[in-house]
């Protein structure tokens, strides 16, 4: 089945076709080019998207909004099911096509932050015949837990695992700069008391001596696998030197401006939230991403928790002169692609790509009208 797609203004790698149209052929790009020179090909299903914007489909590296549709309180869980195709529609609206899962290998401190717990979304997904995006699996190895880095072991060779990263949550450094800043986020989000949680921060302090051996193990299973590997919530410039020397290429939510900058300088993607960028500020009070993009050390946005910020903050630090239209929507299509080594099958329109696209209408916020994937409108 053909599909031209006409009077649509398209958001190339570089530049911006005004009045422009594009080929669909089965799940691939056939053509894109300027009106009035369409194509006219007998059987052709013709859309007019009247001056809409078409732009590639949303490529999200970070996102854990699954677990809160498992987990959406303390103690209370719903079925992994509904809770993927809930998760898929929510992701389509957003005009996400391809999403990373950040799912956490740890020792189930933090509700459904464990290994079963991606097993069971695993086998949720390779079940699931109504999904209508990409869904892939980010593995988040927290280096500071007992079995968070040899439970990866036991999911590396799944082919839904397409990134993991390290993290380390241990209290004092990254994220969490304080005892007090961990202990805050642990009984706001899980309801433990602080007995619970000083076991919890005990016992961190007990497991930290083995961190370097935990991480050596992380890299060379993902060097082995060929899988990216990514670093998150990078706090000084010696740790982002360290990662540079174990060959990793993606930095994730560095929390100070050096550490963003030292990671961009050494040839490391830099990523950072989309709700960073709509909020003006971290929700942690680390590093505003607005600044670190105004600074040019961001390469990449996610979601983060919330699929719905992608496009509003792409259009946003266009609507307020940080960056022009190209270079903010290859924050979450072009970069994360090439990032994680999918930059020849999505994350721009070129003929040959994979036919994943969003028209997106101004009104004036920008709301996403259409979606396609592998060439399949899955919202109209």
């Amino acid at each position: 089945m053909s599909i031209l797609l006409t009077n649509a203004t398209i958001v190339l790698r570089d530049a911006v076709i005004t009045n422009g149209w594009l080929l669909i052929e089965a799940d691939l790009i056939a053509g894109v080019g300027a009106m009035p020179h369409a194509p006219s090909i007998h059987g052709t299903t013709v859309r007019d998207l009247g001056g809409a914007l078409l732009m590639p489909g949303v490529i999200d590296l970070h996102c854990d909004t699954i677990e809160k549709m498992v987990q959406p309180r303390p103690g209370v869980e719903i079925d992994g099911a509904v809770a993927l195709h809930i998760t898929d529609r929510l992701l389509v609206n957003s005009g996400v096509t391809c999403e990373f899962h950040s799912l956490s290998l740890d020792d189930a401190e933090f509700g459904v932050r464990n290994e079963d717990f991606i097993q069971n979304f695993i086998n949720e997904v390779n079940r699931a015949d109504h999904a209508s995006v990409r869904h892939y699996i980010h593995a988040r190895v927290e280096v500071s837990s007992a079995r968070g880095a040899y439970a990866l072991s036991n999911i590396i060779d799944q082919p839904l695992v397409k990134l993991v990263s390290i993290m380390d949550h241990s209290p004092g450094q990254g994220q969490y700069v304080t005892d007090e800043a961990f202990r805050y986020y642990v009984a706001k989000t899980t309801g433990r008391t602080d007995s619970e949680i000083d076991e919890i921060i005990r016992t961190k302090a007990q497991l930290k001596a083995g961190i370097p051996d935990r991480i050596d193990y992380v890299v060379q299973l993902c060097r082995n696998a060929h899988i990216p590997l990514a670093t998150h919530d990078d706090d000084t410039i010696e740790k982002i030197a360290s990662w540079v020397e174990m060959g990793i290429g993606i930095s994730e939510f560095p929390t100070t401006v050096e550490a963003a900058a030292a990671a961009h300088q050494h040839g490391m993607l830099v990523g950072m939230g989309a709700p960073n960028v709509l909020r003006g500020r971290s929700s942690g009070g680390n590093l505003s991403a607005i600044d670190a993009i105004r600074a040019g050390h961001v390469d990449w946005l996610c979601a983060d928790y919330y699929p719905a910020a992608m496009i509003p903050a792409a259009f946003a630090l266009v609507d307020h002169g940080i960056l022009d239209l190209p270079s903010a929507i290859a924050l979450i299509t072009a970069n994360p692609a090439q990032a994680i080594g999918m930059e020849h099958h999505i994350g721009h329109i070129a003929v040959g790509m994979s036919a994943d696209l969003v028209v997106v209408a101004r009104t004036p916020q920008p709301i996403v009208r259409d979606v396609y994937v592998a060439g399949v409108q899955v919202l109209a």
